[in-house]
């Protein structure tokens, strides 16, 4: 009886700690969220003085009734995000707040933006949260139980060398200043396929390798793959092959240690990246630097789904005309590309203004353009939910394709983002070698290509 009573009691204040932390998660992401928006709200402060694109507008201003309405927003977003991060669409969801949901708050508090506009951001951040909660998560099966190096890193030096080989090389000057001219030299010099090669090889399979090998302590191979990001980004002079394959790797280190903080420690990884921004914009040698990765990374994009959003106000919506989905099939609406349209239209000829799936699934059919990507992009997240489960590794799953989920809400269409930025070609690797995977972060694997067929202690079967 003492047993059972002690077993009772225990049972009843292990319970209570339980409610605890649940309480403590929810009052959590809340402090996690308002404290981003603050840090990003002092960062937008230094950079924002002279308004966005280097031009005269969205300057900073400070609006009583705009941060009012902005922090009734933020609660709104604290208390739709998962208080415990489980899945891939659990860890995309925080990662989607941060980029670009608390940045369009900012953006409406100080710069611009309107209600409507407000409205359809949150909207369709709810939108995915809930078409993807808690549930049944069918676990998606593998191919293949050999291990994906080998055809990794032949994929890797077949895509090297058709860069190398389609492109020109003989007058380009490595300076850094010379970045961007120096990519536009190369890209004119390339075939059309040349963007879709670097951008697949530093958005998907770079990233997978650099966390595979990180994951396990696996530095030699590890530090081969770094050489060969750096190597990708002085052939292509794009800075995807160095960031993404980076934010794989923060993304990973970040979601592995604290699973059902995981969230929590995404804002916190955002944050550093935000004080490291503000530091270099308070130096007077890194000013450029700090600047791109505060106004670029975080508040343009918000800017430029405003931008869309109030040009296709006033405007006829493309209709998909100018997407790959229609395959040249349609009649195009405008006959100029759209974001060379939206870079005249705030003062920029020239500048190719892309925008995230906000903004051009509204330039495509208005509210019904944003919905139906919204329902596209939670059948993809429900889908890397179910390669997780069978993995029994969602950190592992959402790291590998964060860089194109990021580049998703950050400035890309989305069909794009499933084509030429990897998101196609991440989501294959990791469903097609599933089965290996699992073992390999169970630690059953074999030194060589094949997996122990019948391990001591197998995973339980999900």
């Amino acid at each position: 009886m003492a047993t059972c009573e002690s077993s009772a009691v225990s049972g009843h204040s292990s319970s209570q700690a339980s409610l605890s932390h649940a309480y403590w998660s929810d009052a959590a992401k809340f402090l996690v969220i308002t404290g981003y928006f603050l840090v990003l709200s002092a960062a937008y402060f230094l950079v924002g003085s002279r308004g966005l694109f280097n031009l005269q507008i969205y300057a900073f201003q400070f609006d009583v009734e705009r941060c009012i309405l902005a922090v009734a927003f933020l609660c709104l977003v604290a208390l739709a995000l998962p208080s415990r991060t489980n899945k891939v669409s659990d860890y995309f969801l925080w990662l989607h707040a941060a980029v670009p949901i608390v940045p369009t708050l900012v953006f409406f508090s100080f710069s611009g933006g309107s209600m409507p506009f407000l409205g359809l951001a949150i909207g369709a951040f709810i939108g995915i949260r809930l078409l993807t909660l808690p549930g049944t998560i069918l676990a998606i099966p593998g191919v293949c139980t050999s291990s994906p190096e080998r055809a990794v890193w032949i994929g890797i030096l077949i895509l090297y060398v058709l860069i190398i080989a389609g492109g020109d090389y003989s007058s380009i000057d490595f300076a850094p200043e010379n970045i961007y001219l120096n990519r536009a030299q190369i890209a004119e010099s390339q075939s059309g396929y040349f963007e879709y090669l670097h951008t697949n090889l530093a958005k998907g399979l770079l990233p997978f390798l650099l966390v595979f090998y990180y994951a396990r302590n696996r530095w030699f191979p590890f530090l081969a793959t770094l050489i060969c990001s750096l190597g990708v980004f002085l052939v292509s002079q794009h800075r995807a092959a160095l960031f993404f394959p980076l934010l794989a790797l923060l993304c990973y280190a970040a979601t592995r240690r604290s699973k059902r903080a995981g969230g929590g420690n995404l804002i916190a990884m955002l944050t550093v990246v935000l004080a490291i921004g503000m530091v270099f914009t308070l130096s007077d040698m890194t000013v450029l630097f700090g600047d791109i990765i505060i106004r670029r990374t975080f508040i343009v994009p918000a800017a430029l789904n405003f931008e869309y959003f109030s040009f296709f106000n006033n405007n006829p919506f493309t209709l998909f005309s100018d997407s790959k989905l229609s395959l040249g099939l349609l009649p195009r609406v405008y006959q100029e590309q759209i974001p060379y349209l939206i870079g005249y239209q705030i003062g920029l000829p020239g500048a190719h203004a892309n925008s995230s799936y906000l903004g051009s699934g509204y330039q495509q059919a208005g509210v019904v353009g944003v919905l139906l990507y919204v329902l596209v992009i939670s059948a993809t997240l429900r889908a890397l939910d179910g390669i997780g489960k069978r993995m029994n590794n969602h950190c592992f799953v959402f790291a590998v394709c964060a860089p194109s989920l990021f580049w998703l809400i950050d400035s890309s269409d989305l069909p794009s983002v499933y084509v030429t930025h990897g998101l196609l070609l991440a989501t294959a690797i990791l469903w097609y070698w599933a089965g290996y995977l699992r073992l390999y972060f169970a630690g059953l694997d074999s030194a060589s290509d094949t997996p122990k067929t019948r391990p001591i202690n197998p995973p339980a079967a999900r």
